[in-house]
């Protein structure tokens, strides 16, 4: 894996781009669901955040994030979770992925200030991107839900780590 030189945004999907994200392609399979699927469960989920990944102005991936406070009687304490995430098999190890991720991170810590964990989970097995997540700093929480591996990143400011 390489660092990107490219500039990586996050960009509302549109009319004109739906197509092209729906054609993209995650490997290995089987890991995430297609993103024409995420995208209809998105407009069914008033808690659903989602994004086009682009390197430059080439569409490379796909994100979508689970924030309950999106709904509309969100809860007084939110939980945000990393739903989807994919980069198109022909981008991958380019440093796409750990750029976008952290754009993702960065869009977290500024919309819930308050927020102290960050969830995400993944299917267990060959290929799974469990050591890119834990690259990035998550970290396995040792619950299983539905068969996949909850992994969380600490957002608390360091000095207020482990103390309650």
């Amino acid at each position: 894996m390489q660092e990107t030189t490219r500039t990586i945004s996050l960009r509302e999907i549109t009319a004109d781009t739906v197509r092209a994200v729906c054609k993209l392609t995650a490997e290995p399979s089987g890991f995430v669901a297609p993103n024409a699927m995420s995208i209809a469960q998105a407009h069914f989920h008033p808690n659903a955040w989602f994004r086009a990944v682009y390197a430059d102005d080439e569409l490379v991936g796909f994100v979508m994030l689970d924030d309950s406070a999106l709904l509309p009687e969100p809860p007084a304490e939110p939980e945000v979770g990393l739903w989807r995430f994919m980069i198109d098999a022909q981008h991958k190890r380019k440093g796409y992925g750990r750029a976008a991720l952290r754009l993702v991170i960065e869009h977290v810590r500024r919309t819930h200030p308050t927020l102290e964990r960050f969830l995400t989970s993944c299917v267990p097995g060959p290929g799974t991107p469990r050591p890119f997540y834990e690259s990035l700093g998550f970290v396995f929480t040792g619950e299983v839900d539905e068969g996949e591996e909850v992994l969380a990143l600490d957002l608390r400011p360091t000095r207020d780590r482990g103390q309650g």
